[in-house]
């Protein structure tokens, strides 16, 4: 979540038709996100994680100098995930609504993380050409250094610097998540109209937990991070009154990312386990600490050899004296 060698094998297992310098990799990530931040298109793609493939529809369009998106599934329950500047909204089938933060945008939101500065423990390959949703494209690997990330293999658009297919791959180049659009229109014409909200009968979200909590107190560390991951302001939030707070840490390496929670269980009996579907891993842990007994949930897109040594090293304190 062992050796380099078989990290680096995402980039040697088959033979490189191109290999671009690597300023001119990251130019060409450079010009996919501002693709994929600037243009109106909309289309159809299929999104396969683990197991499961279902076939969405995206409409995207910048309007006023503000994003708008709109993700559709087309199969199965009705699901849908709209964006409308800074807000992201989730809208499930009962009709009660997710607020979410731009990075859980749904399977597009890869190209938004591509558009920062990726990190030292990767390289970019440019890996030759191809062809998706009959246009043509140029392949593009992001391959890790060390075993503690994925690897990603991506197809732009040669046209318009759309990312047209993405995925997540092991260190055996084995896909564990792919988006790959179908039928893709460039230049549709899309108003505010194609981005409405429908009514929501109600509203699923943690509350925030007040200062004066006493689990304000708490302060969540890791022991072991992989190189390159750094931690995000710990968050807490209460799903209701008669719950105990669940603390959310995030950490990123500004492309791979996990997130651990930790609530207390004081003397409950509380399932611990390992459970995996396609790129994501879930690890739950019962912890005693000297300031109580908690389960502690690591999620997220790493290896689960990561993801354990990682929460092994978990230690939930008192941060004031």
């Amino acid at each position: 979540m062992m050796l380099r060698v078989l990290a680096l094998s995402l980039s040697l297992c088959t033979p490189l038709v191109a290999l671009a310098d690597d300023s001119s990799a990251h130019n060409q990530l450079q010009a996919m996100a501002e693709a994929n931040r600037s243009l109106n298109y909309t289309g159809r793609f299929l999104y396969q994680f683990g197991a499961e493939i279902s076939t969405m529809e995206v409409s995207h369009a910048v309007i006023d100098g503000r994003q708008y998106q709109r993700l559709t599934h087309l199969d199965g329950r009705l699901v849908e995930v709209i964006r409308r500047g800074d807000e992201v909204l989730c809208l499930h089938p009962d009709r009660s609504l997710t607020r979410l933060n731009s990075q859980q945008a749904g399977p597009l939101a890869l190209g938004d993380r591509l558009a920062s500065d990726l990190p030292e423990q990767y390289n970019i390959l440019v890996d030759g050409d191809g062809r998706v949703a009959g246009r043509h494209a140029t392949r593009m690997r992001v391959a890790p250094l060390d075993t503690h990330r994925y690897g990603y293999r991506l197809w732009l658009d040669q046209e318009s610097r759309l990312l047209l297919k993405s995925e997540i791959v092991d260190g055996s180049g084995v896909a564990l998540e792919r988006v790959e659009f179908v039928t893709l229109t460039l230049s549709p014409q899309l108003g505010l109209d194609h981005f409405a909200v429908p009514e929501a009968r109600h509203e699923k979200a943690l509350a925030p937990v007040a200062e004066s909590h006493p689990s304000m107190k708490l302060a969540v560390t890791p022991e072991w991070l992989p190189a390159g991951f750094r931690a995000m302001k710990q968050d807490w939030r209460q799903a209701a009154t008669d719950r105990a707070p669940v603390a959310a840490r995030g950490f990123s390496d500004g492309l791979a990312a996990f997130t651990v929670f930790v609530e207390a269980i004081g003397e409950n009996s509380v399932e611990e386990g390992v459970s995996r579907v396609g790129p994501t891993v879930a690890v739950s842990r019962r912890l005693a600490a000297p300031s109580g007994v908690y389960l502690v949930t690591l999620v997220g897109e790493v290896p689960q050899s990561t993801a354990l040594r990682v929460i092994d090293g978990i230690s939930v304190r008192d941060s004031q004296p």
